[in-house]
């Protein structure tokens, strides 16, 4: 009777070799999961957002591609029936920045960045969640409060 004279050292080397790599890639994997998420890696502030380009949102709210400084229209006695407020985009949370889309009497709502004068007399000075506040300059006190008239068929 013959017997084959192999031995087993060549299929135990392979055997460890897999089971290290497999922890390998086990500890690997269970570290890149531990670790934090980490902020974009971007050399500038990563806090910083970029503007709001409100031309372009005020045009897909339906607004006309008229540029913001066109205001002719007079001063007018009660400045808060002049204006109609027909949506906002607040830039973070209490922030006060952001962009309002705003009618001016009968005229086509047009987009305003906070600082962009409205009239003479009044400028955008803060946006909210659904209101903008209107002033004489950024840091004066708010003249006029406008608020987003409630959506139609819609019960809070």
């Amino acid at each position: 009777m013959t017997s084959l004279d192999q031995t087993p050292w060549p299929a135990r080397l392979s055997s460890f070799a897999l089971a290290a790599l497999a922890a390998a890639s086990v500890v690997y994997w269970g570290l890149r999961w531990s670790e934090p998420v980490s902020a974009p890696r971007a050399d500038g502030d990563w806090t910083s957002q970029s503007p709001i380009d409100t031309g372009r949102v005020a045009q897909l709210l339906g607004a006309s591609a008229a540029p913001a400084g066109d205001d002719e229209a007079a001063p007018a006695a009660n400045p808060a029936g002049r204006y109609k407020l027909i949506g906002v985009i607040a830039q973070g949370r209490r922030s006060g920045l952001g962009s309002a889309l705003i009618a001016i009497d009968s005229a086509p709502a047009k987009p305003y960045k906070v600082g962009d004068k409205l009239s003479d007399e009044l400028v955008l000075q803060s946006v909210s969640k659904r209101g903008a506040a209107l002033g004489p300059s950024l840091q004066a006190p708010a003249n006029v409060t406008l608020e987003v008239p409630p959506l139609a068929g819609i019960k809070p």
